[in-house]
């Protein structure tokens, strides 16, 4: 399972590399952090993600910042 997610982590980074320019490190680790079920929802998003901020905001959303919060 973690090969898959690995693999799954790896090419959301690269589609939003491509569309979105480099992420920083902070980005990529809270990428690396979210659920399957979260890179699941990532995937279907990063397609109407036109900024960064888009992508900032998604993460925000996510509840990922609770997390890391507690």
């Amino acid at each position: 399972m973690q090969k898959a997610k690995a693999r799954i982590i790896k090419i959301i980074i690269r589609f939003l590399t491509r569309n979105l320019g480099i992420l920083s490190e902070e980005m990529e680790a809270k990428i690396r952090s979210l659920f399957i079920s979260e890179l699941d929802e990532l995937v279907d998003a990063q397609f109407n993600f036109t900024s960064m901020d888009d992508l900032m905001n998604w993460l925000s959303k996510s509840g990922l910042t609770q997390r890391h919060c507690v």
